[in-house]
């Protein structure tokens, strides 16, 4: 059995799943409707920041942003937009208590990672942190719900200790990106466990990139090897 057959064995017994999470029709055993899995097949985004992009480009087609730039991490995958029915789901699993999306979800995770990033030689997935407070407040986390049980379903190492959370900071959603990397500069820290590792780094939402770019700052000044992002859905930031 290949790694894709086997990942989608293991999925379909750790995920039972009833509803597309991106438009919200019935898909029986599925995370997304036909309709909404070819959306995403179809869908291109940009190698190097996750943000989609024209289905006529290439994929090895840089957004005009990342011409100009190279981030901490090496490249970003996601799996669909942030909008519509998903945008609900996501919002409803991060704040709302509803981690049975969980299963949908990481379902996602793993068959982008297997289209995008199965050829990268990873030697630990870990999630991005919540600082302590905040993950008493609502009682999970919801990356390393998402990276547990990719981590799981791939059997890829997870370690979740790698990173931590230092510092709180202001609601993110409404700054810009430069107030976000602002207000994340010095938040993270990385265990010396890091060293030399080549790190799948996890998330929910990739929207300007800020938290993931914080993150792998810390990861590679803990001597990892390299870092990679892949998320749920990728949206867009206020300039």
């Amino acid at each position: 059995m290949n790694l894709y057959a086997w990942g989608e064995a293991a999925a379909s017994l750790f995920f039972p799943q009833r509803y597309c999470v991106g438009c919200g029709a019935p898909s029986p055993g599925q995370p997304l409707c036909p309709a909404c899995h070819s959306a995403m097949l179809a869908g291109r985004s940009c190698p190097r920041c996750a943000s989609f992009i024209a289905a006529s480009e290439t994929a090895a087609y840089l957004c005009p942003e990342c011409r100009h730039k190279q981030p901490a991490f090496s490249a970003a995958s996601a799996a669909l937009p942030y909008a519509g029915h998903l945008r609900q789901v996501l919002i409803a699993f991060k704040y709302e208590q509803k981690t049975g999306y969980r299963r949908p979800l990481a379902r996602l995770l793993i068959e982008q990672y297997q289209m995008h990033c199965g050829d990268y030689a990873c030697d630990a997935v870990t999630p991005v942190p919540l600082h302590a407070r905040r993950l008493r407040e609502r009682g999970y986390n919801q990356a390393e719900l998402l990276s547990a049980l990719f981590a799981a379903a791939t059997g890829l190492p997870h370690h979740p200790e790698l990173l931590s959370r230092r510092g709180e900071t202001p609601p993110l959603a409404e700054l810009s990106r430069r107030e976000r990397i602002k207000a994340l500069r010095g938040v993270f820290e990385a265990s010396p466990g890091a060293l030399g590792l080549r790190i799948l780094l996890i998330d929910d939402i990739f929207t300007s990139g800020a938290t993931l770019e914080s993150c792998s700052r810390a990861l590679l000044a803990a001597g990892a090897a390299e870092i990679r992002c892949l998320t749920v859905a990728a949206g867009q930031a206020l300039p």
